[in-house]
């Protein structure tokens, strides 16, 4: 069946016939069904008045306005959200849609007209960022980057942003920048990092420690899981090892579980050096010294090493002398 006769059942007195034409015409997946579909906006059966905006959502184009229009207007919120989500396919007319729905009551609607509206308008990011809303803050400043890399004075705006997700979307910005930060930046940033946890503040440690090494002993502590997950990687990336200075700073001051993390698979001698100094410091933790034996299981050893771990079989911990067991039992096979 075309898509003709099918558009004709639409009107059928069984509702099974209705049925089937409806689902028929998605198969046919022709745009010259629509027509008929809009018909059914008005239809008794929710059923059909739902298949109707799923009609429109998938082919509706510029030449149906104002159908985008009316859906605009409509006291229904699903039919406003419809509306905000295609009328960027109307081109002008569909931005001055759009332009309207951004100043809708319900915040979905809002935030669907604002985020088609700034993919149509690279003016309206800008405006976006001002916005009392803040998931639409939100959805400008993570275009903000695409349309034009904000200046220190955006920066410092969005940084002091009341929104965690502005501000977060604004390390982002930062974090794919190539140039030094600012001291009034770098301040904001410090600031941020004494009131934030976790992975945000390993990002904004990363940004610091970029532009001011020295900071590195302000955070190297932090024993949150997130934040020294994030932090290692970046601690990783920059080749520690090889900073003058940095492999003893970070054997006095990191948390063992920032010690754990960085020496796991790194092989170079600096880390090697503090590996085995870790595991003869019986003021160490047990469970950092058997962590560090077990994830030495699979991977190359050094002699000097070895002949630590077969000491530490004689361990008063058991978990440290079972460590060292099982590595030494492994290496032998």
């Amino acid at each position: 069946m075309s898509v003709r006769p099918a558009l004709a059942k639409l009107n059928h007195s069984d509702v099974r016939q209705r049925r089937r034409a409806v689902r028929h015409l998605f198969e046919l997946d022709d745009a010259e069904a629509l027509d008929g579909f809009v018909r059914l906006l008005e239809d008794p059966d929710p059923w059909f008045r739902e298949k109707a905006l799923e009609a429109i959502q998938r082919w509706a184009a510029s030449k149906d306005l104002a159908l985008i229009e009316r859906l605009a207007g409509s006291p229904q919120q699903t039919r406003r959200l419809l509306a905000a989500r295609i009328a960027g396919r109307a081109g002008k007319g569909g931005l001055a849609v759009l332009t309207a729905l951004c100043e809708d009551d319900d915040p979905s609607i809002r935030l669907a007209a604002w985020q088609a509206r700034m993919g149509l308008d690279s003016a309206a990011v800008k405006l976006g960022i001002s916005s009392d809303d803040r998931a639409v803050r939100k959805a400008a400043v993570d275009r903000l980057s695409a349309v034009d890399l904000p200046d220190e004075k955006r920066l410092l705006q969005l940084l002091n942003d009341d929104s965690e997700g502005v501000r977060t979307a604004a390390l982002g910005i930062i974090e794919a920048g190539d140039t030094a930060q600012s001291e009034a930046i770098s301040e904001r940033l410090t600031e941020l990092a004494t009131q934030s946890a976790g992975e945000t503040k390993a990002r904004i440690a990363a940004l610091l420690i970029a532009d001011s090494p020295e900071a590195l002993g302000e955070w190297i502590s932090d024993q949150n899981t997130a934040f020294v997950n994030h932090f290692a990687k970046t601690l990783r990336q920059s080749n520690w090892a090889s900073v003058d200075g940095l492999p003893a700073q970070l054997e006095a001051e990191a948390s063992e579980a920032l010690l754990a993390r960085i020496l796991r698979g790194e092989r170079s001698q600096e880390a090697t050096q503090m590996r085995e100094s870790l595991l003869t410091d019986e003021a160490r933790t047990p469970e950092l010294r058997s962590r560090l034996i077990e994830d030495l299981i699979g991977r190359p050893i050094h002699d000097s090493t070895l002949d630590i771990a077969q000491s530490l079989t004689e361990s008063s911990e058991e978990i440290i002398a079972s460590s060292a067991k099982n590595l030494l039992a492994e290496h032998a096979d």
